[in-house]
């Protein structure tokens, strides 16, 4: 037995969209002699047309990538496979065998789970199943006195002989239906041993102009809603040699590609260690031209000097806040200082640098109005975009044990969302969702972070009960709200039809032509840096003002400044986008 196929299935084809888990796994059966194939697919796919395009690529056995997103579809093309192929070795890993082990087998007729790190375990595993020698199910049940038929494994048959799963009772990281709850996770992987799926050519980054990497393993923290830092603790590096000839690969795509590359670094707290940051961050800047990196980092570890380093890079943070409530931060196992955090969030804007924030909505201890606290003091930190989720209970996790202790209702099949909490009843998971649906549309694509809160404070109105409006006047349209919302010039004609209705219902008409100035001419000049794309502008003001501090308060502007109508046009150019004056028609 030697040819494994591997399938990964996608949310989505982008630059994300990454086999990384199975090529990692793939790259250390091929230096063991076998002859791994990676397959990749959606997980919208209908699981027949998946079933067929494993079968064409002849395999001996198949191994499923399953995540929360994809595991529903996985089962169902590991029944298809089951009845196309009753022989055919199966065997999964991922997040869901690795923390729902008893729970995937129970739903997938496979022969093994991988928990944990796979590269050693799967490689073990094979290798046992090939010295045991092919197995049926008559056999396996005529070894263990058992009645033909297998009915504790779904699609009734094995691929394994007896031999072979009591070789793989063995293997740490090994989990066989029928005994999963006794299994445990694979030991932490030495990442010094291990090959590179980048330097195998087992993955492409100028495939989609993407990349997932790794540079390190595990989490020095222990969030209640997240599987990453459960069961293994401490942070494992991958040795400098790799990680700067794996860096070599994404500059030499990024040289050879149209389009800028786009990195995404997969540790999950990359400023943890400030001088590894540090020093990472330099060899970037230094050989990673042509790249855009997206880091996770933690508010807690950033100062001026990391601020400015990542201002200096082509890169965008994502940083979870999760909720600015501290009592409800505690509660999922996250220490929160607002005043701290806003002073080291503040460090990132004084440099320019880029960044998005997180919140969860329906966390342990949560309630609505804990909640717009939290939008309210995100929107204040003025990220670039701020992302909102419902609350996931996922397998393997503290709230996943906890869940009937704090009250949480939520489903037990993928995405495991929380349907209420005794804080979070049906009706305001629902008002949240729409909010956050609102701050999506609004805030985030519609790029308002540079007059967001200038655009609010005539209004005197917290952002959360101004996109609360908004959403209700989205609601009151019915399905088609935000129809016209299609692209950055609709998303823009619908923020100031919301925002001109806000303005004449509290009387100010007279700050209107200020207001449509702001937003229009940074509506340009977003769409010059992002698209590439010219606009011409009618203006009331003269743009030089328009931009000025003193446009920062409509107010006191409308008062003081001269209408002065002006004819422009921002268009892009070299390393950003500049204003052009024309003449008046």
């Amino acid at each position: 037995m030697r040819r494994i196929t591997f399938l990964s299935l996608h949310v989505e084809d982008s630059p994300e969209a990454v086999p990384l888990g199975a090529a990692s796994v793939a790259a250390a059966l091929r230096g063991a002699g076998f002859e791994p194939v990676l397959l990749e697919g959606l997980a919208s796919e209908p699981a027949g047309a998946l079933g067929a395009r494993i079968l064409a690529s002849n395999p001996e056995a198949v191994g499923l990538s399953v995540y929360s997103w994809n595991r529903l579809r996985a089962a169902e093309v590991a029944a298809l496979l089951r009845s196309r192929s009753p022989g055919l070795l199966l065997f999964a890993g991922g997040p869901e065998a690795t923390a729902d082990p008893e729970g995937l087998l129970a739903a997938a007729p496979l022969d093994f789970l991988v928990r944990g790190e796979g590269e050693t375990a799967t490689r073990l595993a094979l290798e046992a199943i090939a010295a045991a020698g092919p197995g049926s199910s008559a056999d396996h049940d005529a070894a263990a006195g058992a009645e033909p038929g297998c009915a504790d494994r779904p699609g009734g048959a094995r691929a394994l002989s007896a031999a072979a799963e009591a070789a793989l009772a063995a293997i740490a990281g090994i989990a066989l239906p029928g005994r999963a709850a006794a299994s445990r996770r694979a030991p932490p992987e030495d990442l010094s041993g291990l090959p590179s799926p980048w330097l195998a050519g087992l993955v492409d980054p100028r495939r989609r102009g993407g990349a997932l990497w790794e540079l390190a393993r595990g989490c020095p923290f222990h969030c209640a809603y997240c599987y990453e830092g459960k069961g293994e603790s401490g942070v494992r590096r991958f040795p400098r040699g790799r990680v700067e000839a794996e860096l070599g690969i994404f500059a030499a795509a990024a040289r050879s590609g149209g389009e800028t590359l786009q990195v995404f670094v997969l540790d999950p707290t990359f400023n943890a260690d400030r001088a590894r940051a540090r020093e990472l961050l330099a060899l970037f800047g230094k050989r990673g031209g042509g790249i855009h990196w997206k880091f996770e980092a933690r508010a807690e570890f950033i100062d001026r000097d990391l601020a400015r380093r990542f201002a200096d890079l082509d890169c965008s943070l994502q940083i979870g806040l999760q909720s600015a409530v501290p009592e409800v931060s505690g509660r999922v196992g996250r220490r929160l200082d607002p005043a701290d955090f806003s002073r080291r969030i503040g460090y990132l804007n004084e440099a320019g640098a880029v960044f998005g924030l997180d919140l969860i909505y329906g966390l342990p201890g949560d309630d609505p109005a804990g909640f717009a606290r939290s939008v309210d003091f995100a929107l204040g930190l003025l990220p670039n975009h701020l992302d909102i989720f419902p609350l996931a209970v996922l397998p393997g996790t503290e709230l996943a044990d906890r869940a009937p202790e704090y009250g949480l209702s939520h489903s037990k099949e993928p995405p495991y969302l929380v349907a209420s909490t005794p804080g979070f009843p049906p009706e305001a998971m629902a008002r949240a969702s729409r909010l956050a649906a609102a701050c999506d549309l609004f805030y985030s694509r519609g790029r308002a972070v540079s007059w967001f809160l200038q655009a609010l404070r005539p209004l005197k109105a917290r952002p959360s009960a101004f996109l609360s409006r908004f959403a209700e006047s989205l609601a009151a349209n019915g399905p088609d709200g935000a129809a016209g919302a299609a692209g950055p010039r609709g998303i823009e004609a619908l923020q100031l039809a919301f925002l001109e209705g806000e303005y004449r219902a509290k009387g100010l008409e007279r700050l209107l032509p200020a207001l449509r100035d702001v937003v229009r001419f940074n509506g340009a000049w977003g769409r010059a840096l992002a698209e590439g794309e010219r606009t011409e502008l009618e203006l009331s003001y003269d743009p030089d003002e328009v931009l000025g501090p003193a446009a920062l308060d409509l107010a006191a502007f409308a008062r003081a400044a001269r209408p002065s109508p002006a004819r422009v046009a921002v268009l892009p150019a070299p390393g950003g986008a500049r204003l052009e004056r024309l003449k008046p028609r």
